[in-house]
């Protein structure tokens, strides 16, 4: 019989690498939406590519969305059309990786809070999980690079800009966190 250590040691072997998995896919879900423009006092939405039901599939922060603040890069109306494209040619291969990590992901769920630990099931599905992951990280990319080509010199300076602002930003979010846990703790 294994030593409750042993087991420990063992369960944190995947979760720790599945908790890193999904706490990237939440920062750069919050990166995405914090880079976006208020819509009205006190709201905020996903931009011109986040509504729901809009190109894409679930907007751009979802498996194939594009990752770049477009609300704030001052698109032109043809930019405005050829990223809507961009976002169609690409909206069933968005919608076929958000159904995998959503299914991966419940089956996770389920394997973890089954009545009989079964390791190895576990392992498993957190293996498919991060395969998953991948796939939905390589869409975005993929349609990132489409969209990254649509924009001129300037706009790509501002997006990059931009970007390390919101980057600047979450770290000292997650400072202030980790210094508030230290406090309490």
């Amino acid at each position: 019989m294994k030593s409750m250590g042993s087991m420990k040691r063992k369960t944190l072997k995947w979760m720790v690498p599945a908790g890193v998995l999904v706490t990237l896919g939440l920062f750069a879900a919050a990166d995405l939406a914090w880079s976006q423009p208020p819509d009205g006092p006190g709201g905020r939405r996903g931009g011109m590519m986040g509504r729901r039901g809009g190109p894409g599939g679930g907007g751009p922060g979802g498996p194939g969305g594009v990752m770049l603040p477009l609300g704030r890069l001052h698109l032109t109306e043809a930019q405005h059309d050829q990223v809507r494209g961009v976002m169609e040619q690409n909206r069933e291969a968005t919608r076929a990786a958000g159904a995998r990590l959503r299914e991966v992901r419940n089956a996770l769920k389920d394997a973890v809070t089954a009545e009989v630990v079964n390791e190895g099931a576990i392992r498993a599905v957190a293996t498919d999980l991060a395969t998953a992951e991948g796939d939905a990280a390589v869409q975005r990319a993929f349609v990132r690079s489409q969209v990254w080509q649509l924009l001129t010199p300037d706009q790509q300076a501002n997006a990059l800009e931009l970007e390390a602002e919101m980057k600047e930003r979450m770290e000292q979010r997650r400072a202030r966190r980790g210094e508030r846990r230290r406090q309490r703790g």
